[in-house]
């Protein structure tokens, strides 16, 4: 999901609430010399302190000046200047504006707002968004008093852009761009006008209300002589400098990783329909791991100017990232940004164009359309040599909306590749059993086209969420050209488990990897599934409170990991291939399964200590690196019974040893990581199917990453067939090779299997939970 998309979420708000003071003037409690308007009754806007306070009743326009707190529905406003005009029903906010609302924050050096024409404009606006707490805070109604939470200081950017002019390497298209710049606000060092000539009418004012009261000040950016202890990860990165050469404060404490999530050069909508992986691999395959596509919960966002013109707002420029320090290792770019509130309260945001950069360095597009939500990519590109024979292209519609909450996707496609050679061998030939395999026949017209769709129907506490793909149109080849999965669930409410749930499944030519017997195709298949997940011998964490913080105390000498037991029973209809042979069969199969596994960690190295500095041990991971040494140890026991008499039933135990090297911090040879484990299998009876026939019986899996220089690690993991009476002895399974830049908020990764013949790019961003207001990421363009 692109970032921008949930950034509306709290700007309308503040231009809704911007409005509210215009019709109810300040009820804020009057000073000995200065004149106050007249009470009115149930105030919406409540200036709680000034230095300064004043009404003129000419103009129906009360002002107040030098640290101004104002509230208003719930939310709290900082500035060091407010009016409210009665008239013309609007409101004027400038120097140092904050305003703060549970976890979301948001600043700008001036704010107007007119109620009257449904206008204003947002100047210097820089913020932090929490998704997570964002509904939360939405409803709240109540501003933190000023006595338990202080107002966060105004902070300024400290970085400016390379007086040198470093491009940025364009991915797509190729190519060179600037490294893109927004202004300073008025008063920060780097500001066009660092000390802003006041307007006339701000200057008769200051005649009639007198000189500033003592406390008041000039508008100051925040001082740098005030920032942390920095790493050179907090230092103004190359390409950049700071004022002064002085460190980047990064204003941000208690930082931990959250979640992962992808995107890549293909945009797609929906992923095909992808593979699952038999239960005979007992999770001891170590292919790399899919991320599933996600939010971000906690960001941060920047622009120079918001324009605010009824329910829509624009913006030349937006920029958002996902890291919580400066200079930010990741950030995208939207460029003339349109965003509109549709009467339902569906905020769709456009622009023209979108772009991620990575240290300042390389440039890949992003997602230029997107919904409050849901994303809307609008063309898809990709290779699928299994069922599309090899690139085409797709086109996503817009989202069919189905009640509340509910959705429709659908993409139709080209098959460019199909199309340009005139054949197919995706599918069976006409007349021939699923069970056969392909064949090359001439492509029809409707084999040019294809259709995926996606269904998520949220009922109540259940969901319905069901995935299509069609590679042709064509109905002779639509039977061997189609699948399809569909799930209705719900979440399951056990004790002693993190996640349970209850499901009725059904599927259409699913694909599930089996090891030595590669890919095999499910016709269909329906029935239930209840599977869980609990965890045990979790720690109690000791405290050290000797620090300035509490941190939880390392566990010394030997010691067991938390255990984690999975569980799945299902039991459903299936009609796929038997065994070794081209013969379709239909028999209802039902399964037990149990897994648990834990490490006996025998050492444990300290990572590095952040103390004052919280990016410390953060230059190239989303979490420090601790070395160690263990025993990975688990278990899988797995009971399948079929309609035609026949069981399987096996027993498989693993272990092995896995070791860290290194804290990942130094630039040469810092971080090794090796896991790898045996694997042997107890088995009574067979299987008659192939997609679950237990053939790799003893096993030898391996998984290894090593830093080469910096950021770039190399990776790369694989399963062997070890059992001396297999008739798969030697084969290799779960494969993959992966070439990565890993920084704490990205990873780019160039990958092959040759288990599964594929291979590309993939980009993977890191989301971050964090404490306090960072400051802006956005380098300033050279004072001239």
């Amino acid at each position: 999901m692109l970032p921008s998309a949930i950034l509306p979420a709290i700007l309308w708000p503040a231009a809704l609430v911007a409005a509210a003071p215009a019709m109810s003037p300040s009820r804020a409690a009057p000073t000995a010399a200065t004149p106050m308007p007249p009470p009115l009754p149930t105030p919406t806007f409540v200036v709680v302190r000034a230095d300064q306070q004043g009404y003129d009743q000419q103009l129906g326009r009360f002002v107040a000046t030098g640290n101004v707190e104002a509230e208003f529905n719930g939310w709290r406003l900082l500035a060091d200047r407010v009016e409210l005009a009665e008239r013309s029903r609007s409101v004027f906010a400038s120097g140092r504006i904050r305003l703060t609302k549970g976890d979301q924050y948001l600043q700008a050096s001036r704010l107007r707002y007119s109620d009257w024409e449904a206008t204003g404009e947002i100047d210097d606006v820089y913020g932090v968004i929490d998704q997570d707490t964002l509904a939360r805070d939405a409803q709240s109604g109540a501003a933190t008093p000023a006595s338990v939470k202080p107002g966060p200081a105004f902070a300024c950017p400290q970085l400016t852009a390379d007086p040198r002019g470093r491009t940025v390497v364009r991915v797509v298209p190729p190519g060179r761009i600037g490294l893109p710049t927004m202004p300073a606000p008025d008063g920060c060092p780097g500001s066009e006008l660092s000390k802003p000539v006041l307007p006339l009418e701000q200057v008769l004012e200051s005649v009639a209300f007198g000189p500033p009261q003592t406390g008041a000040e000039t508008p100051q950016p925040t001082s740098p002589s005030s920032a942390l202890s920095s790493s050179p990860e907090t230092k103004p990165s190359p390409g950049t400098t700071g004022p002064s050469s002085s460190k980047v404060d990064p204003r941000v404490r208690n930082v931990a990783f959250q979640q992962s999530w992808s995107t890549s050069l293909k945009l797609n909508l929906a992923a095909v329909i992808d593979t699952t992986d038999s239960l005979n691999s007992a999770g001891q395959g170590y292919r790399p791991p899919t991320n599933p596509a996600g939010t971000i919960s906690r960001l941060r966002f920047q622009g120079s100017q918001i324009r605010i013109r009824g329910n829509r707002w624009t913006a030349e420029q937006m920029a958002f990232t996902n890291d919580p320090f400066t200079p930010a290792a990741s950030w995208s770019l939207a460029r003339k940004v349109v965003a509109v509130m549709d009467g339902r309260g569906v905020t769709r945001i456009n622009s023209r164009s979108t772009q991620i950069l990575l240290d300042d360095k390389v440039s890949l597009p992003a997602i230029t359309n997107t919904t409050v939500g849901a994303e809307e990519a609008r063309f898809a590109w990709d290779t699928d040599k299994e069922d599309r024979d090899g690139f085409y292209i797709g086109y996503n519609l817009e989202p069919i909306q189905l009640g509340r909450s509910g959705s429709l996707q659908l993409q139709p496609q080209l098959m460019v590749q199909r199309a340009i050679e005139g054949r197919t061998s995706s599918f069976v030939l006409p007349g021939e059993s699923l069970a056969s395999p392909p064949g090359e026949q001439g492509a029809t017209f409707g084999d040019m086209f294809g259709l995926l769709a996606a269904l998520n129907l949220p009922m109540g506490w259940a969901s319905l969420d069901a995935e299509a793909s069609l590679s042709t149109l064509n109905p002779e080849n639509v039977p061997s050209g189609t699948r399809s999965t569909t799930r209705f669930s719900a979440p399951l409410n056990l004790p002693g488990h993190e996640t349970a749930s209850a499901a009725l499944f059904g599927s259409y030519r699913e694909r599930i990897y089996n090891g030595s017997l590669g890919l095999q195709t499910v016709v269909y298949s329906y029935g239930a599934n209840l599977a869980g997940t609990a965890v045990f011998n979790r720690p109690k964490q000791p405290v050290d409170n000797s620090g300035p913080e509490a941190e939880p105390l390392r566990q010394k000498g030997p010691f067991f990991t938390p255990v984690t037991l999975n569980w799945a029973a299902q039991s459903g209809n299936y009609q796929a291939t038997l065994f070794e042979t081209n013969t379709l069969d239909t028999l209802w199969r039902s399964y037990a399964n149990v897994a648990v596994s834990s490490t006996l960690q025998l050492w444990q190295g300290r990572a590095l200590d952040a103390g004052e500095d919280p990016a410390r041990g953060l230059r190239y991971s989303p979490t420090p690196v601790t070395p160690g040494f263990g025993l990975n140890v688990g278990a899988n026991g797995y009971l399948a019974s079929y309609s035609d008499g026949a069981n399987q039933n096996t027993l498989t135990l693993w272990g092995g040893p896995s070791f860290t090297i290194g804290q990942f911090d130094k630039p040469f040879f810092d971080y090794t990581r090796f896991s790898a484990s045996i694997a042997g299998t107890f088995l009574g009876g067979a299987s008659p199917f192939g997609f679950d026939r237990a053939v790799d019986l003893r096993t030898l899996s391996f998984q290894a990453a090593q830093q080469i220089y910096g950021p770039l690690v190399l990776e790369a993991g694989a399963t062997f067939n070890i059992d001396n009476n297999s008739e798969f002895y030697g084969d290799v399974s779960y494969s993959y090779v992966e070439l990565k830049l890993q920084r704490r908020s990205y990873e780019v990764g160039v990958y092959y299997s040759p288990y599964d013949g594929i291979g590309g790019i993939r980009v993977k961003l890191n989301d971050f939970n964090f404490a306090g207001t960072g400051t802006p990421f956005v380098p300033r363009p050279r004072n001239r």
